[in-house]
């Protein structure tokens, strides 16, 4: 039995020393960077329009793909930036947000400005809210769907019949369904 203590130990042994062997080796080659062209393209972009652009700051574009992490999820559920006006120290930014969202938004104007304006190359000089049109909203009705008539739900099944996979046939249904449905 002593031999068996033994083999264990070199093994355990060559274990750790395959695995000291393998982290020196990965230590010195490493992979490159996983950047795409789209990337590159986009540093390339920034470094030759930054001379133009200099009291500028970042546009919209980067404030609405930063949105999240810029005001929070809670508050990025409830809005949306959608403009930024003007130029240097007196650009507003204009925002989309739900009616029943705006006390708190206004709430909390001063703490976003603050925060957005580090954000956006510090100039911010105010913020704009424009309330997102809910459904039924403006005057707009849901639009009443009309039934279909037997002719039209017999003239569906027949189009359908020769389908033999059940959850095509179903899809094919509804879409017939749909199109006939639509206001002419």
């Amino acid at each position: 039995m002593p031999g068996d203590t033994n083999r264990s130990e070199n093994s355990q042994s060559l274990d750790f020393d395959t695995e000291r062997a393998a982290l020196k080796r990965l230590s010195k080659h490493r992979a490159r960077p996983a950047n795409g062209q789209g990337e590159r393209l986009s540093l390339r972009i920034t470094k030759i329009m930054k001379p133009y652009t200099k009291n500028e700051g970042p546009g919209i574009s980067m404030l609405q793909r930063r949105w999240k992490d810029l005001v929070g999820e809670r508050l990025a559920k409830l809005s949306y930036p959608i403009k930024l006006t003007g130029k240097a120290e007196n650009r507003v930014l204009t925002l989309e947000i739900l009616p029943s969202a705006s006390p708190i938004f206004q709430h909390q104007s001063e703490m976003l400005k603050q925060r957005l304006a580090a954000s956006s190359g510090g100039f911010l000089k105010d913020l704009k809210f424009v309330h997102k049109a809910t459904p039924g909203q403006n005057g707009d009705k849901a639009r009443k769907l009309r039934p279909l008539s037997a002719q039209e739900r017999d003239q569906l099944n027949e189009g359908v019949a020769s389908v033999k996979n059940p959850r095509l046939s179903q899809a094919l249904l509804a879409f017939g369904e749909a199109v006939y449905r639509q206001d002419r």
